[in-house]
């Protein structure tokens, strides 16, 4: 069962223990994540879901939330989240 909600927030909060982050919260907005952070986003996704992130999807947008990301390895699995 591919739990990547829950993965990225475990990834997250790994990265961040003192933050409360919520699935909608914009990570670079709230100063919470930077472009070096995002290197590190990207190599975690690719390597924990299989997944080889085209240059078209390498936006900001992709990840700037739980909710972006999910979203965005669910499109690249083809495998909805199950929680």
């Amino acid at each position: 069962m591919i739990e990547i909600r829950s993965d990225l927030a475990k990834f997250l909060a790994g990265n961040f223990p003192n933050l409360k982050i919520s699935d909608d919260e914009d990570l670079f907005a709230g100063g919470i994540a930077n472009s070096l952070f995002t290197i590190q986003l990207i190599m975690f996704i690719e390597k924990r879901f299989s997944v080889q992130i085209p240059n078209d999807d390498l936006e900001l947008d992709n990840f700037r939330s739980i909710t972006t990301m999910t979203k965005l390895v669910e499109r690249l699995t083809g495998t909805p989240s199950d929680d």
